[in-house]
């Protein structure tokens, strides 16, 4: 059989997709998710924190599609929820994908408190054969005798899951730049070798992108940066602007929204690791920076292969400062899985460079 591992990931990274707006449209179904995590699973940035039956309905999706094909990477796939599931009548279930729709959605009745109907329509979903991608587009593909088992995997089944539940947008001044709500929403899939901790490969795919009929639709991007393989399906524009835009979350220290102030950026605020990195993808900001350890391996995996296949890197910003010089994100830690030093994303590396004189 002939297997694209590109190809597969980009499917299921739209299945993902399907998933999510599946329980976003109902209203009720989101409410009957929605469980707050505990305290060893919350973000500490965070005072609430959620786990949503999407979350973890994508991860287990994407760990049961790409297992599948290949198996050989199986055990090396990591996403960043617990697949124990608690429904608001107190039972507990594991949740799995099992080899038929029939089966999966026995096991979702559980956490829907017996709502068959429910069950069986994402059951559905998770057992289609979802093709983003026809087979007459050209998708690179990785050399013939790659060894898969070396490749490793993070999930971020659903990023900026609290914007996912919330629903309500908010537009900055920036174009292109969302400060809050659905468009912030990302699944994040990305790739990397688990002897160097490099990233490869990496997909993003926004959910809820494009509203056409009432309708959403994803947008898909994609980058491969493996030896001479370096590609994505980034259309790139000059950008025109007056000045360069930082990107942050609202809660960064005031002495470096300052510094960059100084350094005549004009400064944004969006929800999202994966939106924020992506913005900085697209060209629509020239720097993602967060000085502390909130974000995660499954938050950066994805946006920094890609921004790799574009000469652009994601680094550890304390490291990096503490060493005077650029270190990059790693990602085949099992001990550490926590971006403690922080993390700064762009494509122009030079802009980094410089700034980290004045940040030091």
């Amino acid at each position: 059989m002939s297997r694209n591992f590109l190809r597969e990931l980009v499917n299921v990274a739209e299945k993902s997709a399907n998933v999510a707006r599946k329980i976003r449209e109902d209203p009720v179904l989101l409410e009957l998710l929605i469980e707050e995590k505990n305290e060893v699973e919350a973000n500490p940035r965070f005072i609430k924190d959620f786990k949503t039956l999407a979350d973890v309905l994508i991860q287990e999706m994407i760990k049961y599609d790409i297992g599948k094909l290949f198996p050989e990477l199986k055990s090396n796939i990591k996403g960043e929820e617990s697949p124990i599931f608690t429904n608001s009548l107190g039972e507990t279930v594991c949740i799995e994908i099992a080899n038929s729709p029939e089966e999966t959605a026995t096991c979702l009745e559980v956490v829907l408190n017996g709502n068959k109907a429910a069950a069986k329509s994402l059951a559905d979903v998770v057992h289609s054969e979802e093709s983003f991608l026809n087979e007459e587009q050209v998708i690179p593909e990785f050399p013939e005798k790659f060894d898969y088992s070396k490749l490793g995997i993070w999930i971020d089944p659903i990023d900026a899951t609290s914007q996912y539940i919330a629903g309500d947008t908010i537009f900055s001044n920036f174009p292109g730049i969302t400060s809050t709500g659905l468009d912030c929403v990302t699944v994040l899939i990305g790739a990397y070798d688990i002897e160097t901790g490099i990233p490869i490969c990496g997909v993003i795919n926004q959910p809820f992108c494009e509203k056409i009929e009432k309708q959403y639709k994803s947008k898909i991007f994609w980058g491969i940066c493996l030896g001479d393989l370096k590609t994505n399906n980034l259309i790139q524009e000059e950008t025109k602007r007056s000045s360069k835009i930082g990107l942050f979350s609202t809660s960064e220290h005031s002495n470096i929204i300052d510094t960059f102030k100084d350094e005549k950026y004009e400064i944004a605020f969006s929800a999202g690791a994966g939106h924020k990195a992506l913005k900085v993808i697209t060209g629509e900001a020239d720097i993602y920076l967060l000085s502390k350890g909130t974000t995660y391996k499954w938050d950066t995996c994805a946006p920094h292969a890609i921004l790799l296949s574009l000469n652009g890197c994601m680094y550890d910003f304390q490291k990096s400062l503490n060493e005077k010089k650029l270190i990059p994100l790693t990602y085949n830690s099992e001990e550490d899985k926590q971006n403690k030093g922080g993390v700064v994303a762009v494509k122009d590396i030079i802009l980094i460079t410089d700034l980290l004189e004045r940040l030091s």
